[in-house]
This record gives C-alpha cells, structure tokens and sequence, in this order.
C-alpha cells in the first residue's frame, strides 16, 4: 500500500510520516543535476520534473514491496503543484498545460501513479505560522506562498475524492488507528494505480 501524507509547508506532513519508522517513511528526496534554467522551454522544465517525481514514485513502490506500505511525504505525482501555483497567480516554470501530458505519458508507462490512500490537512494560517516559527530546524522561505496555495490544493485533492472515492481524507488519521488497518489489511493488487483514465476525469474535474 502507497499512503500519501499532504498539505502545505508548517502542516506537519514530516512529523506524522515519521512516526511509522524510517523503513516506511518516503521523504522529499533531492534533486540530481543541475534544473533547467529559469528561462528553458517549458518542456524541459515538465520533463525533468516528472522524472523526477517518476523515480520517487519508484522508491515508493519498492518500500511498498520490502516493508509493506509506504508513507510518502508529499504527493510523489505532484503535478498538483504546478497547478497550484498557477492558480494561485505565481509564476512558475513548470507549467502544467505542458506538464499533464508527460505526466500522463508516465502513468501509461507504470513510473508514475496513484496511492491507496491520500491523507490531506487542511491547517488554520495562525496555527502553521505558529507551527512554522516553532520549527528552528527549517527556514521555510516560501510560506507565505504556501498559505496562498492551500485553498487550490484543496481543490485538487477535492476533485480527486470524486474520481477515486474513499481514497482521500481531508484529516490526518490517529497513528495507532492507521498502524491497526494496515496490519490487518490484506495485501491487495491496485488495479487503478496505472490508470490513465483516472488522470484524466481528475483533470477535468478541476475548476476552470
């Protein structure tokens, strides 16, 4: 099983993941080589960020296989992000008109897909100041950004419920509640995760 932990920076995605062990827990992992350059095509900016999300995707689907289940924090697909900033009126080099059509091509080819699970918080503005500015380890340069992309991360993950209903929760669960159905839960052959059809209903469901 992929379970997905979201939501934006200061919403404490890191420090729940954690809590399952260092065997489950997928983080952020960093970049190889050089990004494009700020003013390189669009094209090149999607292609090398679905890449890169494809082989942390990957990791995932082999700590799914050793350990059992993967607790990744932030969405491996992620091109939510680039829809995100978009709508949020920051400019981006990713775009994600050029950005869906790779990604999808990715899913079709199994190196990136859909998790069992999403777990997404939605956090008051004063409490993830509070939680930011608690954090001594992290600068967070960019949270005011953050705070602005929430309300269209909601949307997101709002339109993904109704794709792939059951699989999103706007809440993140207990530790020992989540630990328990994980155990008892039987192993099971994801029949949707390389579903190119899904990706496509959630585009579409996306507000305009």
């Amino acid at each position: 099983m992929i379970i997905v932990i979201e939501g934006i920076s200061a919403a404490g995605k890191t420090t729940y993941a954690r809590q399952f062990g260092p065997q489950h827990h997928l983080p952020e992992i960093p970049v190889k080589g050089a990004q494009p350059a700020q003013d390189a095509p669009a094209e090149e900016h999607a292609r090398f960020w679905a890449d890169h999300n494809a082989v942390r995707f990957q990791m995932a689907v082999e700590i799914e296989r050793q350990h059992g289940f993967a607790i990744c924090d932030t969405d491996p697909m992620k091109v939510h992000f680039a829809w995100c900033m978009e709508r949020a009126g920051f400019a981006w080099p990713d775009k994600f008109e050029t950005a869906r059509s790779l990604v999808r091509e990715a899913i079709a080819e199994r190196r990136l897909g859909f998790a069992d699970r999403y777990f997404v918080k939605r956090i008051a503005p004063d409490v993830a100041r509070a939680q930011k500015e608690g954090d001594a380890t992290r600068s967070r340069r960019r949270f005011d950004m953050h705070l602005a992309l929430q309300p269209h991360l909601i949307d997101w993950f709002t339109a993904l419920s109704e794709v792939l209903p059951g699989r999103v929760e706007f809440a993140f669960p207990q530790q020992v509640t989540l630990q328990t159905e994980l155990k008892n839960k039987a192993p099971e052959e994801d029949l949707r995760r390389f579903d190119v059809s899904v990706f496509d209903a959630l585009v579409e469901r996306l507000p305009n």
